[in-house]
Formats: C-alpha cells, structure tokens, sequence
C-alpha cells in the first residue's frame, strides 16, 4: 500500500473510532462537544479507492446529527411546556435510541 494510502486508512480508521464513541455517548445520554476534525498535515489527496469508505462516515455523521437535533428539539419542547404549565408534569416525551443504524 503506497504510503498515502496508509495514512488515509489510519486518518479514516481513527475518524470512525471517534465516531463509535460519540455514537456510544448519545446512546448513553453522555456525548458532549465534538472537536472538529483537524487532518494531518502530510495527508495528500484521498486515494479513489477509499472514496466510498469516506462517504460512509459523511453519511453516518449526517445521522448522528440529525438524531442529535431531534433529541435537542423534543427537550426543548419538553422545557416549553413545562414553563407553559409550572408545577405541571413533562410532555412525556421519552423519544430515546433504541437502534441507530450506522451501516448506511
């Protein structure tokens, strides 16, 4: 394997760690700030053979936030009503994951 292909490989292997942790963490109610993503300075352009592997990650990204956003929308929803009706019990909200299918 040329050596920019291995350096994507470790890169991509090492973005799809993170993200099997931060997936872990929402599952859990745990995840905090993820940094951004800062690429090694020698990486080179992506090899085409790794392109689908790399669309996979942008894909699985794309369903982690979308989750993440309609779990901050229904507790914002659940905070409104409660400061519509003091003393007054929560929406019942209980939207939680039970399967997040991260092989899209």
């Amino acid at each position: 394997m040329p050596a920019d292909t291995t350096a994507w490989e470790q890169a991509l292997t090492q973005m799809e760690d993170d993200l099997d942790k931060h997936e872990e963490q929402v599952r859990l109610g745990e995840a905090s700030l993820v940094p951004a993503w800062e690429p090694p300075e020698d990486l080179g352009p992506m090899p085409a053979q790794l392109a689908e592997r790399a669309t996979n990650l942008v894909r699985r990204i794309g369903l982690l936030t979308t989750f993440v956003q309609f779990q901050l929308t229904a507790a914002e929803n659940d905070l409104k009503h409660l400061a519509q009706h003091p003393g007054g019990r929560a929406t019942g909200n209980k939207a939680i994951a039970m399967y997040l299918d991260a092989s899209v």
